[in-house]
């Protein structure tokens, strides 16, 4: 089916040259081109990495590389992600029981190698197709902006990541015992940890509330270690890859093959994504790397609020300031995207 879309959008977009077309790069206003939105032309086939890149590279409005190298929809036929941890649970017999003696050796630091979840090697216009209607709007208009130069990236406001930035962000170290398995990523903003609680449910739906690298529980399947995490907070993956809603929930699996860790993942977001997202990965060995305890703080202020005046007092904006930054705000990357657009008449 994605084969056989790809050609009729071809034929289309091979019907008019592109310096004709309206795109991504010449357009009045982009929400008016819904029609194009899926289309690799309207990109100028583009990747997402090199839509982030534009600016940097001194690229902006050329043609890209046309590479779409990932297959992005799940091969599995789960329709939740609860659906699918059970089944490779019971298929599991209900996990292997390791001691502190046979749990698997994964010490070390590791460099991960994410593949389409580093923005690299895929079209933004598969990226766009794979959202529901209202979360591709929220993509073009992210993708519009990171070709621009007009970035938001949590890091710069001090702000945590998030989940699929987490998963995806090394170095990494993985700390394994029988009860729990912890996974330290040292990101540009902080040191981030998710604790892997082993052969036990969520938490009461009571007690459950949105986290930033959500609520997370593993089985193990011999050496395999399999992941299901909910109560994922709603965040974006920036860098032109995707945002996702409140809703989104995952299942990991990782194993140790040769030198590295194979993994993959599988996203279910029935508010954002037409269907369930998939991405595999590596985790590599850097014996030569090690772990740093990062805090936005040293680099960027404790506050996006805090501010030194130009008579050297340290002042804080508050609500009416037009830079007064609401932490309240469940997408703040969208405020930051309009005053761009206001500002360029588009």
């Amino acid at each position: 089916m994605r084969f056989a879309a790809g050609c009729f959008v071809l034929s289309v977009s091979l019907a008019t040259p592109l310096a004709a077309q309206t795109t991504l790069f010449n357009t009045e206003d982009f929400r008016k081109d819904q029609a194009r939105w899926t289309d690799p032309a309207y990109y100028l086939y583009n990747t997402a990495r090199q839509l982030t890149d534009m600016q940097v590279d001194n690229r902006f409005g050329q043609k890209g590389s046309g590479t779409d190298k990932y297959q992005i929809k799940t091969p599995y036929a789960f329709k939740t992600s609860q659906e699918h941890y059970d089944a490779w649970l019971a298929k599991a017999n209900g996990g292997t029981k390791h001691t502190i003696a046979t749990l698997p050796d994964w010490d070390g630091v590791w460099t991960v190698q994410a593949g389409w979840l580093a923005s690299t090697d895929i079209q933004a216009s598969t990226l766009a197709a794979a959202m529901t209607p209202q979360y591709r709007e929220y993509y073009v208009q992210m993708a519009k902006a990171e070709a621009e130069g007009r970035h938001w990236w949590a890091s710069s406001f001090c702000l945590p990541e998030g989940f699929a930035r987490n998963v995806s962000r090394g170095p990494k170290q993985v700390v394994i015992r029988p009860g729990q398995v912890l996974m330290v990523t040292d990101t540009n903003v902080s040191t981030d940890v998710r604790w892997v609680y082993m052969n036990k449910g969520h938490l009461p739906e009571r007690e459950q509330f949105p986290h930033w690298v959500g609520e997370s529980i593993g089985f193990w399947d011999g050496n395999a270690l399999v992941v299901h995490t909910n109560q994922i907070r709603q965040w974006t993956a920036s860098h032109s890859l995707f945002e996702w809603s409140d809703q989104l929930s995952a299942v990991e699996r990782y194993e140790r093959q040769g030198k590295d860790i194979v993994a993959e993942i599988t996203l279910y977001d029935p508010v954002a994504f037409l269907y369930p997202l998939h991405a595999k990965f590596r985790l590599t060995p850097d014996a030569d790397d090690r772990m740093v305890f990062s805090t936005c703080t040293d680099t960027n202020g404790t506050s996006s609020n805090i501010y030194a005046g130009p008579d050297g007092i340290v002042n804080e904006r508050v609500p009416g300031d037009p830079q007064y930054w609401d932490p309240n705000d469940p997408r703040p990357w969208a405020k930051h995207f309009a005053i761009g657009e206001r500002r360029s008449g588009k």
